[in-house]
């Protein structure tokens, strides 16, 4: 049987440590401006709103839209190669505008994904002891979990 290969796992640098803690602990958790109340991604030391240099990590709902997609239909990198064709979407959370993440959906057929479309976030395993969030369409309930 061949060996299947992981997509690469993250990297977290500095600034980005909080999230993958997070994503770990089934919590989605955003970086926001203690100053000025504004959220970012990507996390980063200075606040491009106020340069306050003073941050903290908040949980969000996990909830947003679908802001864009695309289908990758061609292996960018070995461990694609048995999962193409496969999306990548970017989903733009409810507590902000400006809050985007790239991410894959999942629980649902690539021809059915629409703009606007209501999804909340799952967390997947990648790997032991690494999890990504992914976002599924939000079910008739509504509530999210992970």
């Amino acid at each position: 049987m061949a060996e299947v290969l992981n997509f690469p796992r993250p990297i977290p640098d500095f600034d980005a440590q909080e999230f993958w803690d997070g994503c770990n602990r089934n919590e989605l958790l955003m970086q926001r401006c203690k100053q000025c109340k504004k959220f970012r991604w990507l996390p980063r030391p200075m606040c491009p709103q106020c340069n306050s240099l003073e941050r903290e990590w908040v949980k969000v709902s996990g909830r947003g839209k679908v802001y864009s997609w695309t289908i990758v239909t061609h292996p960018v990198h070995p461990a694609a190669v048995g999962r193409v064709p496969y999306n990548v979407a970017q989903v733009q959370l409810d507590e902000d505008p400006e809050l985007i993440l790239v991410t894959n959906l999942v629980g649902i057929a690539n021809e059915e994904i629409r703009m606007g479309m209501p999804v909340e976030v799952v967390f997947e395993e990648h790997e032991p002891g690494v999890k990504l969030p992914k976002f599924r369409p939000v079910k008739e309930s509504g509530t999210a979990s992970g």
